[in-house]
């Protein structure tokens, strides 16, 4: 019997002219039809008790076919399913009491146990659950054997079920037999299973495919997406036909301009696919925007031009849910801005960002480590929660759910976090993460300001990443973190040999950087509130100067963990400070890493290293050891950007003209406001 199941394929059935009641007809041969709205997604046992650390060391091969193959083909799976309506169902091994006594034998003999409300028991983040969801906890093999699925299904009239997870000759054999022998038409996702060994799973696909129908991740999506719009034209002009609108998933192209404000365009999810060759249209420009969503007047485009938003797959983000059941997925990308020819766009600071890291790489041979460090304001939009000390484990349980959502979430989109903590100011908070390379750690700035922002529009919070909220109020800052290494791995900033450590290339970068810092101001403090916060005695930067541990200096050398010696060299990083959350984190990052290299190539030295407070030193001490004053306004600090030779060399024409007539053009708007109006304007803009 199980030999004639295996003749029979999706493919090689013809095609047959149905009526509209044949759709409610379950047909005899194998599949041939995807109807969405008799159609189920069951995701089996894909839960964090498969991705733990254990997993990872011993079945490395199957870790990484999760976590690099079967969750992003799950992603598209439940996408076009969402937006087609498909019931999404999940079932995972979890006991319904926390000793487990409810096990089945076989589980306890087998000691399988995973306790009731385990994190081990919970979906994997990256396909998690929407809020109206199924979600069935089992403790047996067969989610057929020990939960009422069968009940449920037919209870919403399902007849398809598609099955995708873990493990493929364990459970996700037993779903499709059960599934069948119960007079289901089942198809199994095979690149969106496996097991342990990639031998065990393809000897279970052969073993049961005269149960099911198999299709990798694409041929189901074209499949199911063919047969559902010739369905819809079949029935759109019939009137007794009910079209029943349900929402459909959006994904996002974005890119975050140069001004530091994240635009883009929505696309459904389903058509995806098409948008990673040619992107979507884009107008050059947006890109002369100002904050208060002006067209800056001195734009050398107008209405003319046209550019494409390039998406890049691997900087997608997605997040299924959050603590608002009722908001839909988070899903976007990062794109490049590109030419209608495919060329980066002369005024795209991703793309700029790119050449800079790809200098670095061919031309130095160096590999440079990043991470962002924001603070920001939280508060309740109707009463601004009492201030709690500063530092303190009161004021991080004040807002103990949204921290941890943002946490979640954050993990979810791959930004990695390290800590999210209270910091000095009242309602003042900070989230780290772990570095990565410049191109990826600018994606993660951006999505650490997007998310958080997410989060807290859910939880009906304000949440402000302006350098001011209030004239009197506690400065936000970015910390940017950066090492650098060879192509390696070794790292080139520290040398025990030396005063406080810095390398000879990090004496040369960092005076590279001090070089060009007047002019790095306006980019990378860019706004008029920006130098209410650069200010002496504020732990923010009012001097160019390098400072060993030393938080008033505009690039301070790091503390390292020195009881640990092997890591001590790892560890060494420097810190650009005058910095904040209404810069372009991309646009930024370029400009500071060709300063420093800048430095390198020409071989600048430092004339002093500071451990004390610039501000104390009298003005005939800050001369001798080359100490000047920052900019103490934004139209000073773009007076230096224009002057500055090296980066009008540096940055292409038109983005440099483009960002100082966007920022000009910002200042003329702000011109009347006093401090406290352009603190609140800021606050409610970034």
């Amino acid at each position: 019997m199980d030999d004639v199941r295996h003749l029979l394929d999706l493919n090689s059935l013809a095609d047959s002219n149905e009526t509209l009641q044949s759709f409610q007809i379950m047909n005899l041969a194998r599949i041939k039809s995807i109807p969405a709205s008799q159609t189920a997604i069951l995701l089996v046992d894909v839960q964090n008790s498969e991705i733990d650390d254990e997993h990872k060391r011993k079945l490395p091969w199957y870790y990484n076919q999760i976590m690099n193959v079967c969750l992003p083909n799950m992603k598209r799976v439940i996408d076009v399913g969402r937006s087609l309506g498909m019931e999404i169902m999940y079932t995972t091994i979890e006991s319904l009491t926390s000793d487990g006594r409810d096990r089945s034998l076989d589980h306890k003999l087998s000691k399988i146990f995973i306790p009731k409300n385990s994190y081990l028991g919970q979906v994997i983040h990256d396909v998690a659950p929407l809020d109206d969801d199924i979600w069935l906890k089992k403790t047996s093999s067969g989610v057929f054997n020990s939960t009422n699925i069968d009940y449920l299904l037919r209870n919403l009239q399902i007849n398809y079920l598609v099955v995708m997870g873990m493990l493929t000759d364990q459970c996700v054999d037993m779903a499709v037999r059960d599934a069948a022998d119960k007079g289901y038409n089942v198809i199994c996702i095979d690149d969106a299973c496996t097991t342990h060994t990639k031998q065990r799973h393809e000897n279970a696909l052969s073993a049961f495919k005269g149960y099911c129908t198999i299709l990798n991740t694409e041929q189901f999506i074209q499949k199911v997406q063919e047969y559902n719009s010739n369905l819809k034209s079949m029935t759109e002009n019939c009137p007794t036909v009910k079209h029943i609108v349900q929402s459909t998933s959006l994904t996002t192209l974005v890119t975050t301009d140069l001004i530091g404000i994240t635009r883009g365009r929505s696309i459904p999810t389903y058509d995806l696919e098409k948008y990673f060759k040619t992107g979507c249209g884009w107008v050059p420009a947006d890109s002369a925007l100002t904050p208060q969503d002006v067209i800056a007047d001195a734009n050398r485009w107008g209405s003319h031009g046209d550019l494409r938003l390039l998406p890049d797959k691997n900087s997608r983000v997605q997040i299924a849910n959050g603590p608002d059941s009722k908001s839909t997925p988070l899903d976007y990308i990062h794109c490049d801005i590109v030419e209608t020819d495919g060329q980066i766009w002369d005024c795209c600071p991703r793309g700029l960002l790119k050449r800079e890291m790809q200098y670095y790489q061919n031309k130095l041979g160096m590999k440079i480590n990043v991470a962002f460090e924001h603070e920001f304001t939280l508060t309740n939009k109707t009463d601004s929660h009492a201030a709690q000390p500063s530092f303190s484990l009161r004021s991080q349980r004040q807002q103990s759910q949204f921290s941890s959502w943002l946490m979640s979430s954050l993990q979810a989109a791959h930004v990695q976090p390290e800590m999210f903590l209270s910091e000095y100011g009242p309602n003042q908070y900070e989230v780290t993460y772990r570095p990565s390379d410049p191109v990826t750690a600018a994606d993660r700035a951006v999505n650490i300001r997007e998310i958080t922002r997410d989060i807290a529009r859910q939880l009906d919070l304000t949440v402000s990443f302006a350098p001011l909220t209030s004239v009197n109020g506690i400065s936000n800052g970015v910390h940017l973190h950066i090492s650098i290494d060879d192509l390696n791995g070794k790292p080139l900033l520290y040398d025990e040999n030396r005063p406080f450590n810095l390398s000879t290339i990090g004496e040369h970068w960092s005076a590279g950087v001090l070089h060009h810092l007047a002019a790095l101001c306006a980019i990378t403090a860019p706004t008029p509130v920006s130098y209410l916060r650069l200010k002496p005695r504020h732990w923010s930067s009012a001097y160019a100067c390098v400072g060993y541990r030393n938080r008033e200096a505009p690039i301070r050398i790091c503390p390292t963990v020195d009881f640990d010696e092997e890591t001590v060299p790892k560890q060494y990083n420097l810190e650009y400070r005058p910095m904040d959350g209404t810069s372009s984190p991309h646009l930024s990052l370029a400009c500071i890493l060709f300063a420093g290299r800048y430095g390198i190539e020409k071989k600048l030295a430092l004339k002093s290293i500071l451990t004390t407070d610039p501000h104390l030193l009298d003005e005939k001490e800050r001369n001798n050891k080359d100490i000047f004053s920052l900019p103490t306004s934004l139209k000073h600090a773009l007076e230096m950007l224009k002057n500055n030779r090296h980066f009008r060399e540096y940055l292409p024409v038109p983005l440099l003209e483009t960002y100082l007539a966007v920022k000009n053009q910002e200042l003329s708007i702000i011109n009347q406001f006093d401090d406290q109006t352009l603190c609140e304007h800021y606050a409610r803009i970034y």
